[in-house]
C-alpha cells in the first residue's frame, strides 16, 4: 500500500479530477491555448531565420553560426533564469519575456522588408531572442501547479509537450508554405504575432499573488544543481535528460545524411523520417496521459530510455526505408514516455522554492540537443553516420540500464507520483 504524500488529503476525501485531466481546469487551458500560439511562433521563428541566412549567403558555415547563436545563450542562462522564476512571479516572467520577443521579431521582419537586413543582425536577434527563452522556459516548468490540482500534474506535463511534438510535425511545413506564399519577411510578423498572442493570454490568467521568498536560498543561484546532486532522483532522472539531449538525440541531426546516403530517398524520404518521429512522440505524449499511479514510474522511465537506445541503434543499421520508418516511429513513443514521465516526477518531488532553479537546469539539458550535432557530425566523418548515430543511442541505454541497477531510489519512484481520483462523468 503506498503511503500518502505529505500535505494531501486522503484519496477518499479528494475530488475528482475533470474528465480531461488537466484541460479541465480553465487557467491550465488559457496556458495551454497561449502555448500552442508561442510554440506556432517559434516554429516560424527556427524556419524563417535558417532560409533567411540562405536568401543572405550560399555559405551553409553560416547556418551552423545562427543555429549556435540562438542555443548559446538558452544555455548559459538557464541557471539564472531559474533563479528569476523562484524570485518573481511566473507570470510576469512569461509575459514580458513573450511580448520582448514579439517586439524584436517585428523589427526584424520590418528590416528584411526594407532590404536592411545583414547575417551580422541575424546572430544577433538570435542571441538575443535565445536569451528570451531561455528567460521563460523556467518559468514555464515553474507555473503549471499554480494552473491545475498537482493530482493532475501528469496530464498537464503531457498535454503541454503534445503541443511541441504537434508542431514538430506539421509546423515546418507550414512555415515553409507561409514562406513561399507572403514572403520571409511576413513570416517573422507571424511569429512575433504567435507571441504576442501568447503573452495577453497569459496575462489575463487568473492566478493568487505569489509572496517571493525571502529565504537565503533564493538568491543562491546554485542551490538548485547541488539539491540535484544530493537527490539520487533528480540527478539520475537530470542526467538522463543530459545523455539523451548531447548522445541520443544526434540521429535528427544526420537524418539528411541517411536519407541521401544510406537509404538513398531523398528529400521526400527525409521528410518522412522527420514526420515519423514525430509522430511517435506525439503518440507516447498522449500515451501517457492513461498512466496511472500502479504502474511503476521509475522503472517505466528507464526501461522506455533504453529502448529508445536499442531503437534508434536499429535504425542506424538498417538499410530498409519501412523498417526505418516504424523504428523511428518506436523510438519517437518510447523517448516522450522517458522524458515526459521524467519532467512529472520532477514537478511532483521539487520544493517550491527551488522549482524555478530546478527547471532552470532541466531545460538546459533540453537545450544542449542543439550542441549534439557537433560530436555527433564529428564521429560520422571518421566513422560514418551509422555508428555515430549507434554510439549515441546505446549510450543512452547504457546510462539508462545503470540507473536501473544503482539507484534503487528510481525503482520505488511510483510511490512518489500523484495518484489521480476517479473523472467526473
Amino acid at each position: 500500500m503506498h503511503e500518502p504524500i505529505p500535505g494531501r488529503l486522503d484519496p477518499s476525501e479528494e475530488p475528482p479530477l475533470p474528465r480531461f485531466g488537466a484541460l479541465g481546469y480553465p487557467n491550465y487551458l488559457r496556458f495551454w491555448l497561449a502555448t500552442v500560439a508561442r510554440v506556432f511562433g517559434m516554429q516560424f521563428r527556427f524556419i524563417g531565420s535558417l532560409w533567411l541566412v540562405t536568401q543572405l549567403t550560399p555559405e551553409p558555415y553560416w547556418l551552423g553560426v545562427v543555429s549556435l547563436a540562438s542555443a548559446v545563450p538558452t544555455i548559459v542562462l538557464s541557471v539564472p533564469a531559474g533563479v528569476l522564476a523562484d524570485r518573481m512571479d511566473n507570470r510576469r516572467l512569461l509575459v514580458w519575456s513573450q511580448a520582448l520577443t514579439a517586439l524584436v521579431t517585428l523589427a526584424m521582419g520590418f528590416a528584411i522588408i526594407a532590404g536592411a537586413a545583414s547575417l551580422p543582425l541575424v546572430v544577433v536577434w538570435s542571441v538575443v531572442v535565445g536569451g528570451l527563452l531561455a528567460i521563460a522556459t523556467p518559468a514555464q516548468n515553474a507555473i503549471l501547479p499554480r494552473l491545475i490540482d498537482m493530482r493532475a500534474i501528469s496530464s498537464a506535463v503531457a498535454y503541454t509537450n503534445a503541443v511541441w511534438n504537434t508542431m514538430r510535425i506539421v509546423g515546418p511545413a507550414v512555415a515553409g508554405l507561409l514562406i513561399v506564399v507572403i514572403g520571409t519577411g511576413q513570416a517573422f510578423f507571424v511569429t512575433a504575432a504567435g507571441f504576442a498572442i501568447s503573452a495577453v493570454v497569459i496575462q489575463g490568467l487568473d492566478l493568487a499573488p505569489v509572496v517571493a521568498s525571502e529565504s537565503k536560498d533564493t538568491s543562491d543561484m546554485f542551490e538548485g544543481m547541488r539539491y540535484i546532486l544530493r537527490n539520487q532522483v533528480f540527478f539520475a532522472t537530470i542526467g538522463l535528460s543530459f545523455f539523451t539531449s548531447l548522445f541520443g538525440t544526434s540521429y535528427v541531426v544526420l537524418l539528411p545524411t541517411f536519407a541521401n546516403e544510406v537509404l538513398h530517398v531523398g528529400a521526400a524520404g527525409f521528410g518522412l523520417m522527420e514526420t515519423a518521429a514525430g509522430v511517435g512522440s506525439l503518440l507516447g505524449t498522449l500515451l501517457i496521459v492513461r498512466v496511472r499511479d500502479n504502474v511503476p514510474h521509475g522503472p517505466v522511465m528507464l526501461l522506455s530510455a533504453a529502448l529508445f537506445g536499442i531503437l534508434i541503434a536499429g535504425f542506424a543499421y538498417s538499410r530498409s526505408m519501412p523498417l526505418s520508418l516504424l523504428l523511428l516511429f518506436g523510438g519517437g513513443i518510447v523517448s516522450s514516455i522517458y522524458l515526459n514521465v521524467g519532467l512529472t516526477a520532477l514537478q511532483v518531488l521539487v520544493p517550491d522554492e527551488l522549482r524555478g532553479r530546478v527547471m532552470g537546469v532541466w531545460s538546459m539539458t533540453y537545450f544542449l540537443s542543439a550542441i549534439g550535432g557537433l560530436p555527433a557530425g564529428l564521429i560520422a566523418q571518421w566513422w560514418g553516420a551509422p555508428a555515430s548515430v549507434a554510439l549515441g543511442a546505446l549510450s543512452v541505454s547504457a546510462f539508462a540500464l545503470v540507473l536501473l541497477v544503482a539507484v534503487p531510489s528510481l525503482r520505488r519512484m511510483s510511490s512518489l507520483l500523484p495518484s489521480p481520483a476517479p473523472r467526473e462523468a
